[in-house]
């Protein structure tokens, strides 16, 4: 039934093989593997995605360096007569306590990872974005197939048409509206040209390669997809999807700047250490001092309350994300299931059926044994179960996609 069905619209078509490197982007015709390759090469946004991992470590390897030492002993240089200068050198350093330093690393390396899981999800973003795109574009070149034939079949109508009105067997009632029913069908013709060219140049845009130029996309709508079982998926998406995974990084740096913030409260100290000469005694001395601050009003109180909301809300945040992932599963794996239903019906039984009639009816019309209303009907009804096939294969597909990306799926189809 499928051979019957890929007759009637579309041509015979051999899978390209990718190449290592992908084609020049200035002509040729392309394959979904050269789009992907050309994306992942191009992307601006694969880029910047990279670029905010290096930011993140950058800011991570920061957080945890240690103070750097000051020259000041804690008393100043007193400059006279040589019996009054007392002259002062010395150091101090701060020596930071309760391991605020490794809280401060830890909560930026939390976020650091978080910027290496948000490259994944950018990265399948990406991919599905230029998948659908590039079926949208591969169902834009089939539609251009399918209305040349259809169009063939309204001038046959036509024609027909018109040899009957010259034998006096029908009326130019008849003639007029299959030569509107022609025009009709040139008019959806034009249009899709349109489509086409524009859809084309989406694409490039999605590829990352905006001034690429794509002659034609290759490849088939009819392509099998993954078997997905829903339990499965949802299972899979919720555990390991880049937003899940950000969300439980998230509670994690939040508890880090939690503990950060209970630990606030114990003091620095600052350790001086020094030497002092006086002209007046000619005396050399070693000065010593530490200092604190004490927390005696300001418990960072406010800091803490604020730290124990930001993990209730990342917990809630992971939450949340999770029931939108399922949200977005569900409606695409309804798009997904509806669409294959349709194909499954329009091969197996719609659009056999319909030509089948369509034939049927133009011979009878030839005869003389049927109106020009019942050929109108037939013929439209053609039209329309052709395009809605095309429609049905990019939905599926399209629907695929998403779910291929959700799934985090580096092969697709």
């Amino acid at each position: 039934m499928r051979l019957i069905v890929a007759a009637v619209l579309l041509s015979g078509f051999a899978a390209a093989q990718a190449d290592d490197v992908p084609p020049s982007p200035e002509s040729g015709a392309l394959s979904l593997d050269e789009c992907i390759a050309w994306t992942i090469l191009r992307h601006p946004r694969l880029a910047e995605a990279g670029f905010m991992i290096d930011e993140s470590r950058g800011l991570a390897v920061q957080a945890g360096l240690y103070p750097n030492p000051r020259i000041d002993s804690g008393n100043p240089q007193t400059i006279g007569p040589q019996k009054t200068t007392v002259l002062t050198t010395g150091l101090t350093q701060e020596v930071v306590t309760a391991g605020k330093l490794r809280l401060d690393q830890a909560a930026a390396t939390e976020a650091s990872r978080q910027t290496e899981w948000n490259r994944v999800r950018t990265r399948f973003n990406v991919l599905t974005q230029v998948r659908q795109e590039f079926f949208t574009t591969l169902a834009a070149q089939r539609r251009q197939d399918v209305l040349g034939k259809l169009l063939a079949l309204a001038e046959q109508s036509e024609k027909t048409g018109n040899n009957l009105y010259k034998a006096e067997q029908v009326s130019e009632t008849d003639v007029l509206l299959l030569r509107v029913e022609r025009r009709r069908a040139e008019l959806a013709l034009q249009t899709n040209e349109i489509t086409v060219e524009m859809q084309k140049r989406q694409l490039a845009a999605t590829i990352g390669v905006r001034d690429m130029k794509i002659d034609a996309v290759e490849g088939s709508l009819s392509v099998p997809v993954p078997d997905f079982e829903s339990d499965q998926v949802v299972a899979q998406v919720l555990y390991s999807n880049p937003l899940v995974q950000m969300a439980h990084l998230d509670i994690n740096r939040t508890q880090f700047l939690l503990r950060r913030a209970e630990v606030e409260p114990i003091p620095n100290l600052w350790v001086q250490g020094g030497f002092q000469y006086s002209y007046a005694t000619d005396n050399a001395q070693g000065i010593i001092g530490v200092y604190l601050n004490i927390p005696l009003w300001n418990k960072n109180q406010g800091n803490i309350a604020a730290a124990e909301a930001a993990v209730c809300r990342a917990n809630a945040n992971r939450d949340v994300v999770q029931l939108e992932l399922t949200k977005q599963l569900t409606d695409a794996m309804q798009r997904y299931r509806v669409s294959e239903r349709a194909v499954k019906s329009l091969e197996e039984g719609i659009l056999p059926d319909a030509m089948r009639t369509l034939e049927l009816v133009q011979k009878a019309y030839a005869r003389g044994q049927f109106d020009i209303t019942r050929l109108l009907q037939t013929q439209r009804s053609v039209f329309e179960a052709n395009l809605d096939y095309i429609t049905a294969l990019e939905n599926r597909l399209s629907a695929a996609a998403e779910i291929a990306g959700l799934l985090q799926l580096e092969e697709f189809p």
